[in-house]
């Protein structure tokens, strides 16, 4: 009777060749391993969008609703996440009260997962049809108007590309990077840490006094000289070291988020104001605006890209980092910094 052989609970029969039997003996429940560590991972990053929407709704009927399953089937895959994982995500009680400190934990890694995946298809796309999808670039007031000619720059070669531009205080901005609610942000790095954050430097600029008067101005003045003005401050438009000397003011400060109000309150000319020397574009059209520089600590300003780690090497962002290179662009950013030469005071 012709031999048959057993492998994996099932046989071979006749005409099965060596290289068949040995192809057929293995691989069957390497196939199954393989299937079931791939289902698991889908669970594992399914639930893990559960335990994202909880989060942002804070409560498990929005939440469910939001990712189109069934209430229960939501709080069984967080259940399943805190089993997996060993342990207690959600504070368990008749309704939603927040994560337990792991949970605070697995969210992290939870939005970190959710951003590289979406950052995956983002570049597996670009290399088939081109780079889409979105761009999340956030500034500080006082890099706005590079910043935007960087983002003109980045939609004319990449038009496919969805940028959103959120504008706000540094700190904030390294908070949403480390969150991943952010690729890219252009601010001061002076207030960065090396150790949790790409960084890239793109230019170095200096602080001015800008002052409306019809006398002819001194071309410098140092912080003592500074502090003692009526000033109208706009946030977030100074790194650190300008803030800390501006804190000495001993004559009543405005503090504004909005460049009209600034530019009002400067064109009095009862009111000067301290800017980095690109964002004299916003007062331009202010009759006799003189442009002064500012001498001592915190005058200077290294500007440039930070990103979480490893965010810098993205496919959008070495886009961006090969666009800021281009001669027209290099050249575009000069003339934004230039600009406050037309104003200063001369020499005399």
């Amino acid at each position: 009777m012709p031999a048959r052989t057993v492998t994996e609970g099932k046989t071979v029969g006749f005409g099965s060749s060596p290289c068949d039997l040995l192809e057929r003996r293995v691989p069957h429940g390497l196939a199954v391993l393989a299937s079931f560590q791939h289902k698991r991972s889908e669970m594992i990053v399914k639930n893990f969008e559960y335990l994202l929407a909880l989060h942002r709704e804070g409560h498990f009927g929005r939440a469910a609703n939001s990712c189109n399953v069934s209430q229960p089937t939501l709080s069984a895959g967080i259940k399943q996440l805190e089993e997996d994982l060993d342990v207690e995500i959600v504070r368990h009680g008749r309704r939603y009260d927040g994560l337990t400190p792991e949970g605070e934990r697995v969210l992290a890694w939870a939005r970190k997962m959710h951003n590289d995946c979406n950052g995956l298809e983002r570049e597996l796309s670009a290399l088939k049809r081109g780079l889409e999808g979105q761009f999340r670039f956030g500034v500080v007031a006082g890099t706005s108007v590079v910043a935007s000619i960087l983002s003109v720059a980045l939609a004319e070669r990449i038009p496919f590309l969805e940028q959103s531009i959120s504008a706000s205080q540094g700190a904030s901005l390294l908070k949403a990077l480390l969150a991943h609610e952010m690729d890219v942000a252009l601010t001061y790095l002076e207030d960065v840490s090396e150790d949790d954050f790409d960084t890239h430097l793109l230019y170095r600029e200096r602080v001015f006094l800008f002052q409306a008067s019809k006398e002819r101005l001194p071309r410098r003045v140092t912080w003592d000289h500074v502090v003692d003005m009526p000033l109208c401050i706009l946030n977030s438009a100074l790194p650190n070291g300008a803030q800390s000397q501006l804190a000495r003011c001993s004559a009543k400060t405005i503090q504004t988020n909005t460049v009209n109000v600034l530019a009002a309150h400067v064109a009095t000319g009862r009111y000067a104001t301290v800017l980095p020397q690109s964002l004299v574009t916003y007062l331009v059209q202010i009759p006799h605006i003189q442009a002064v520089a500012v001498s001592g600590e915190g005058s200077h300003a290294n500007v440039g890209f930070v990103a979480a780690k490893g965010g810098l090497k993205s496919t959008t962002s070495t886009a961006l980092l090969e666009i800021v290179h281009a001669p027209e662009l290099v050249a575009a950013i000069q003339e934004a910094l230039g600009l406050h030469r037309q104003f200063q005071p001369d020499e005399g």
